[in-house]
């Protein structure tokens, strides 16, 4: 599933070529993701698209005055894909879930398992994450302490909470373990200061560098050009059980916290 780096690049695409263009028609091609209440977009102008958790989210101005404005929310979920088509390229619809028809060009949400939702909201405070962004300045050394606070759960899957730090998924989770040098399991409560400053700078380290190469792909994660992320060059830690670490050579260990793959050095993540 697509995380904070890959689903920030999709949106820092897009609002470089189509921030400012309007919506002629949003074509819903299938039914699954027509929900009830459903508000319409058409003659709408993207103001910006931006990310919010692990949404795409178009934030649109209204055609008239006594219009509301409104927020459309993308999740890619599994396999979703936004595909930018520029003006004069012919949009191939055939394995479509929506088309997003625009003044000039649009853009294809493509989705082979239909897990990706698309939804409308006129309330913006509706759609904002419960959890800390952290790459804000909000996510500072003592907010980061108040939320670890008297967790007993283990580092890597509290990471994965999004409640408390939104966007992060098991890929970047696992790497943020290591570039602090913690162990996964290492209950999150149990941190002290020097522990918590190195999460915090790493959280922020490896988001930006994963952002910086557009993301990273294993199998379906395309960014709004059709391109894969280059960031699975430098993954240090994941999907890498029994390679040596590339900083002390220990064959790298994997095992399984709430169902999900976790990646680690036992040498370099002792702690």
């Amino acid at each position: 599933m697509p995380e904070l780096p890959e689903v920030e690049t999709v949106a820092r695409q897009l609002n470089a070529v189509i921030a400012g263009r309007r919506i002629k028609h949003l074509r819903l091609l299938d039914p699954k993701l027509k929900t009830a209440g459903w508000l319409s977009v058409d003659g709408y102008r993207i103001d910006a698209v931006r990310r919010y958790g692990k949404q795409v989210v178009f934030e649109l101005v209204p055609p008239r005055k006594r219009s509301v404005a409104r927020w459309l929310c993308v999740h890619l979920r599994m396999t979703g894909r936004l595909i930018h088509a520029p003006a004069g390229q012919t949009m191939d619809a055939s394995k479509a879930r929506a088309v997003f028809e625009l003044d000039r060009g649009g853009v294809l949400f493509l989705d082979t398992r239909r897990f990706g939702t698309i939804g409308v909201h006129n309330d913006r405070a509706a759609i904002l994450p419960a959890g800390v962004e952290p790459l804000s300045e909000e996510l500072t050394a003592a907010r980061l302490k108040e939320l670890l606070a008297n967790s007993t759960t283990p580092l890597k899957p509290w990471l994965l909470t999004q409640d408390k730090i939104v966007g992060l998924g098991n890929i970047y989770a696992s790497e943020i373990c290591f570039a602090a040098g913690l162990h996964p399991a290492r209950p999150a409560g149990r941190l002290n200061d020097a522990e918590i400053r190195r999460l915090r700078t790493a959280v922020r380290r490896i988001l930006t560098a994963a952002i910086k190469h557009c993301g990273t792909t294993f199998s379906d994660f395309q960014d709004s050009r059709g391109e894969v992320g280059g960031y699975v060059k430098y993954l240090k830690v994941y999907h890498r059980a029994g390679e040596p670490c590339r900083r002390c050579g220990t064959p790298i260990e994997k095992i399984t916290q709430a169902q999900r793959s976790t990646y680690f050095c036992p040498a370099c993540q002792a702690d």
